[in-house]
């Protein structure tokens, strides 16, 4: 994924941030249900929905991991860079996973990651925390990287794909959807 959005949790109470995660969930899975997880890869390297949907199935359960271990050792470092392994070896499976359960495959790791955010207070988007790769920040900068801003990143993505599908159509703002 090559860009992200401005979208921020800065100044948002806990229930906001699990307010705005669903309506990205209820989005991403709208659009995944439009996406053409047939298309091949692409020459260029950039993802084709079927590899978006791979990623959207794995990073969900790794950062629920890694809330949940913050929340038990507050001075853990947490994240990772794009050469995980795990986010690696789950794009690159996006082709040997069955194309009908990919969508429930998604449903589930979101389920998943929204359970970890209903557990934080108001208290903890503020707290700070060490992150792998930008140092100490506050929580809200982990949830807007790794969640909610990361979420809506992919949602442009599929978006994007979408258009180039059918050139005809724009691709939806996240303004417009609200």
């Amino acid at each position: 994924m090559s860009s992200q959005t401005s979208l921020t949790t800065a100044g948002m109470t806990a229930a906001e941030v699990v307010a705005a995660n669903e309506e990205l969930d209820r989005l991403l899975l709208e659009e995944l249900g439009r996406a053409d997880l047939a298309r091949p890869p692409r020459d260029d390297g950039e993802w084709v929905a079927v590899e978006v949907a791979a990623h959207l199935a794995e990073f969900p359960h790794f950062f629920a991991g890694e809330i949940e271990r913050w929340r038990s050792h507050p001075g853990s470092t947490v994240g990772r860079t794009h050469d995980d392994e795990g986010r690696l070896a789950a794009v690159a499976a996006a082709w040997s996973a069955d194309p009908s359960r990919i969508r429930s495959r998604v449903s589930e790791a979101l389920s998943v990651l929204a359970a970890a955010l209903g557990q934080l207070s108001d208290s903890d988007i503020a707290a700070a925390t060490r992150n792998v790769k930008y140092g100490e920040e506050p929580l809200s900068a982990f949830l807007d990287r790794y969640v909610v801003g990361h979420k809506a990143g992919h949602l442009e993505q599929l978006r994007a794909l979408a258009a180039e599908r059918d050139p005809r159509k724009e691709p939806v703002s996240d303004d417009d959807e609200r």
